[in-house]
């Protein structure tokens, strides 16, 4: 007869649980995807490729929280998963058996009643438990809080009062492994498989794919609504007091795709501010909450980046490894941070829905029709223009919206003027303003010499033709 084992032995075999899943968690953070760059400077921006196309879903295709999205994250990278749905082995196994007359038929290498033979649960998530106890005794969590409010530990303890917290780890696998099987219904109610295959079907160009990244975190910006200045600095930074973002000019970072980087990040500080999350923020630099702040930021952008679609980045890869060990005796700290992160990116992604909304119940986007000057030349004409957008805007962040784009004209407006597109209007001020309105300008020029000649060549036209008409009558 075996001996049932003691309590002491189950509470070793937790925490040894629990700490493998910290040791795990910390191994994330202290060892930071993408190559370190070469100085201290915040312009440059380490990116990546990554197999997770979006945010973890589970089987009822809701989010996982911020701890798991960094276990599976690790989890997919090592298995190369293309669908990030997980399932565990019951839920899968009782939808199959609810829909079992649509399974293939028994053969060889499938047995219905068996459809998950071979399926490896490779993939380990957690649940956060809490626990409560009178005398040893499981008890309620709000009957707990009522009969100990106000007491201090000690006197809990004395009056048998115990509270436990813990993490208890289960396994899933990617239902991918199963598409084969699934039911037509399960497949077309999650999204994430078609995307998957768009995905999979999409052939752009990394020219295309970086104004695409530009693009969207251009709209992100737009949604947060907070300020964006450029100072000739090295630094980019987040103020609580100022609630502004300052950067360093566009043209001290290698690319438009790591100036728009750096903002995302900085967004992510933002959501800290006392009118949004309210997360302690002006910390001292070096103190523990600092390094708990850029972290949170850091992971916040990483999970907007999988939430967006967008290729996933560090901003800040030289600290996160130096961020990280000042938690090698803390692990559990990682878990808020994790939270936290979770927190940010709802946030900021709910404000970006939002957006996408309002701009979607708005009339569409129409050039108007009259316009203080329209571009009528060929493109063969206006290729110069293009390029010399395309350079201007290496030191003129406000140009970005218009390189590759067909400018169609502008008008003027108070302080500057509207640029049109087919696509969209860039309001430009100030110096970007007068470049653009500059060039424009001796195209305008171009356009009245071409248009006197083409007036001057039909004009000419009729008399030939009535001189010959003349001719033919002789």
């Amino acid at each position: 007869m075996k001996k049932p084992r003691s309590s002491a032995v189950r509470t070793t075999t937790k925490k040894d649980q629990q700490t493998q899943i910290l040791d795990r968690l910390f191994d994330y953070f202290s060892k930071p995807k993408g190559e370190k760059p070469t100085s201290d400077s915040d312009v440059e921006v380490s990116f990546y490729r990554s197999s997770l196309n979006a945010l973890p879903h589970n089987f009822h295709d809701n989010e996982y929280n911020g701890v798991n999205i960094i276990i599976l994250l690790q989890a997919q990278e090592q298995s190369e998963t293309k669908v990030p749905i997980y399932s565990t082995f019951k839920q899968a196994s009782d939808l199959l058996e609810q829909h079992k007359d649509q399974l293939p038929p028994k053969s060889e290498t499938f047995d219905p009643d068996k459809p998950l033979t071979g399926i490896t649960l490779d993939a380990q998530i957690v649940k956060y438990l809490e626990t409560y106890k009178k005398n040893g005794k499981l008890i309620s969590k709000s009957l707990f809080e009522k009969n100990t409010e106000g007491m201090s530990f000690t006197e809990m303890r004395e009056k048998g009062y115990q509270k436990r917290k813990g993490l208890k780890p289960y396994r899933v696998f990617p239902i991918e492994k199963i598409k084969n099987l699934l039911p037509k219904f399960f497949i077309e109610e999650r999204d994430y498989f078609a995307r998957q295959e768009e995905l999979e079907n999409k052939k752009m160009s990394p020219k295309m794919e970086d104004i695409e990244f530009v693009e969207k975190i251009q709209l992100i910006v737009d949604a947060m609504g907070v300020p964006v200045i450029e100072k000739n600095q090295d630094r980019a930074f987040y103020s609580p007091k100022n609630d502004c973002i300052t950067i360093p000019p566009r043209n001290k970072f290698i690319s438009d795709k790591a100036y728009f980087a750096v903002i995302l990040h900085e967004l992510s500080h933002s959501t800290g501010h006392s009118s949004r999350l309210n997360r302690k923020q002006n910390n001292t630099s070096n103190s523990k909450a600092y390094f708990s702040e850029e972290l949170i930021a850091e992971t916040s952008t990483m999970f907007i980046c999988l939430d967006e679609g967008l290729e996933t980045f560090n901003a800040h890869a030289s600290y996160l490894e130096g961020y990280a060990n000042n938690f090698k005796d803390q692990k559990k700290a990682l878990l808020s941070i994790c939270k936290q992160a979770k927190e940010a990116q709802s946030y900021i992604s709910h404000k970006v829905l939002k957006h996408k909304l309002d701009l979607s119940i708005q009339s569409p986007y129409q050039v108007p029709d009259k316009l203080d000057f329209e571009l009528k030349l060929e493109d063969k004409h206006t290729d110069a223009l293009s390029d010399y957008i395309v350079q201007s805007a290496n030191n003129h962040s406000p140009l970005i919206p218009l390189k590759h784009q067909k400018i169609i004209g502008y008008n003027e407006v108070k302080g500057g003027i509207d640029v049109f597109t087919p696509d969209k209007k860039v309001s430009l001020t100030g110096v970007s303003g007068s470049i653009v309105k500059r060039e424009l300008e001796s195209l305008k020029l171009l356009q009245s010499i071409i248009l006197d000649v083409s007036l001057d060549n039909n004009e000419e036209k009729p008399a030939k033709n009535k001189l010959k008409s003349s001719r033919l009558s002789m």
